[in-house]
Formats: structure tokens, sequence, C-alpha cells
């Protein structure tokens, strides 16, 4: 195999596997033998004037967004960046911030921007992108308001970022045209205090519906001492005793967890705490409706503390 080969194959693995025709040339591959590769069959474009060696599999969403890249100049941004960080489904096209328009037509969604900074940019997996805080702006100003604060809770459970840098760019990044930093400031201000602490999305989730129901905010992962045991309660009010358990998040796969998860209900109960147990599949189909019930016991609880209090 020659050394240019070997030199293009090189660039090709940290690019996804693609290549493009002005790196082919810069490596000595003349235009006519380009040309003969791809009669043969031996390379492939992916798009116009980038290239892949010849393979069974089809193009997958990654080469073309880096292929996009290459063509464009930018980086991957939007939700093809939200999918890079694994926040969001790829999209059916790449979406790419670009300082210019690109030359030829591209199946692309290319955005211009007349600065990226450093701080806003990375490389996932080869792929230069938009860094995760400025990600997550952007997204914040493409997706429903529903489904975006499903996102901002995973990227801040994950430590993809702080919230509190987050906030500081999209203040430094707010205009009235990037409606993100809006959105992104709004949520930031609503946000539960503990929800660094929370161990998955769907404790996050919680948090966020707590506070819609009106309840005091709980605590994360409370730390309490029952039957002679250290226990971690997943959610709980410790004033009113009341705690929520999460089933089904980590898999209970031995007899010795499974004894164990009752021998710490017992003690529980036996300690005066109500414990509510919740599934995934209840907060998918009836989240409200799974934590009236607990709401209600919280409200009582807690009038029925003040007024002891005041007797």
């Amino acid at each position: 195999m020659s050394t240019k080969m070997q030199r293009l194959r090189a660039v090709a693995r940290r690019q996804q596997g693609v290549f493009s025709l002005k790196q082919a040339v810069e490596l000595g591959f003349p235009r006519s033998t380009i040309a003969d590769f791809l009669e043969r069959h031996l390379w492939e474009e992916v798009i116009r004037r980038v290239y892949r060696s010849a393979a069974a599999r089809p193009v997958d969403w990654r080469q073309l967004t880096m292929a996009t890249t290459l063509i464009s100049s930018g980086v991957a941004a939007g939700c093809s960046a939200g999918a890079l960080f694994q926040l969001v489904d790829a999209p059916a096209l790449p979406e790419v911030i670009a300082s210019r328009p690109p030359r030829q037509s591209l199946s692309a969604i290319v955005r211009t921007t007349a600065e990226l900074p450093p701080c806003d940019r990375t490389t996932v997996d080869g792929i230069p992108s938009t860094s995760p805080i400025r990600t997550l702006i952007d997204l914040g100003g493409q997706l429903p308001r529903s489904s975006y604060e499903d996102v901002l809770d995973t990227a801040i459970v994950r430590g993809l970022v702080r919230a509190s840098r987050l906030e500081a760019r999209a203040q430094e990044l707010w205009a009235p045209r990037r409606n993100g930093c809006a959105v992104v400031l709004d949520l930031l201000a609503r946000r539960h205090p503990d929800l660094g602490r929370a161990a998955n999305i769907w404790e996050a989730r919680v948090l966020r519906l707590v506070r819609q129901l009106g309840l005091p905010d709980p605590k994360i992962n409370h730390r309490v001492r029952v039957g002679g045991r250290v226990r971690y309660l997943d959610l709980a009010w410790p004033d009113v005793k009341v705690a929520v358990e999460f089933d089904g998040f980590v898999p209970h796969s031995t007899r010795r967890v499974f004894d164990d998860d009752r021998a710490r209900q017992n003690d529980l109960v036996a300690d005066g705490w109500t414990v509510f147990r919740v599934t995934k599949t209840m907060l998918d189909t009836d989240p409200a409706g799974t934590f009236g019930p607990i709401a209600a016991i919280v409200a009582r609880d807690s009038r029925n503390a003040v007024k002891s209090a005041r007797v």
C-alpha cells in the first residue's frame, strides 16, 4: 500500500471514514486517479466531493454529518449536535453552522453565523460540533418546550453541563432573535436546587412535577438510619416522613437485592414512613395521577405538622 493511501486512510479514520476531494488532492491523488477509483467502485461518493472507501453498509447519519461539515467548513449544530451528545435523535437532514453559505447545494440545514468562538466549539467522535452549552442554547429555540425540558434536565443530570456556566453563556448570547437563550434562562430559574443530584431523567421529571403541584421541595437521595442501617431514599419529605422509591430504574436481578428491598420497606414503615413506589411506566402514562395521592399525603401531613407546632 502506498504511503499516500496510508495517510488518506488515517485521515478517514479520524473523520468517521470519510474524506474530501480537497484532502485527497492535497495528499497527492491526481483527479484522474480519483475519477478512476470512483468508476471502479473502489471509492463511493457520500455527498458531492466527499468520499469513502466502498463499503457494504449504508452511509449512516454520522458520516453524513461529517461529510457536511467538511464541504461547508462548518460544525454540527442543533439536533445533529444534540444527537452527537445523545440528547436527541439524529435529524433526517444534517444540521450545521458555517461562517458562510456553502458553494454547492446540500441536502442539509445550513445556518450561518458571523462568529462562532472557540468556547462554543468542540469535537465529538472526530466530528466538529457546537459545544454542549451552545448546543443546549440552540436547541432551546428549536424544540417544543415540553420535550426540551427533558433534554435540559438530562444534560444537567449527566454532568454534560453545569447549570451556572450554561446560565452565564445564555446571558452572554442573549439577543431578541436568539430565543433559545430566554428559554434556557427561564427554565434554569425554575429548576429544583437538587437537580444536579438526580440520578436519572425520571428523578429530574419528578422534581419538575412536584413543583408544578405546589409541593414543598423534596430531598434527593436522602440519608436515613432505619432498622440499624443507613438507607438512601430516592425522594423524601423528611419533615412528614413521606418517601418515593423508583422501581425499575436499576435492575433488581438477584434474590439478595429483592429481599433487601423488602426489608428496607418494612424498616421504613416501622419507623413511621409512608413509602410510595413509582415505575417508569406510571410516570410516562399518567404522571399527575401517579403523584396526586403523594401530593395529598404530603400536603395533609404538612398542615398537621404546622397545627401541632402551633399547639
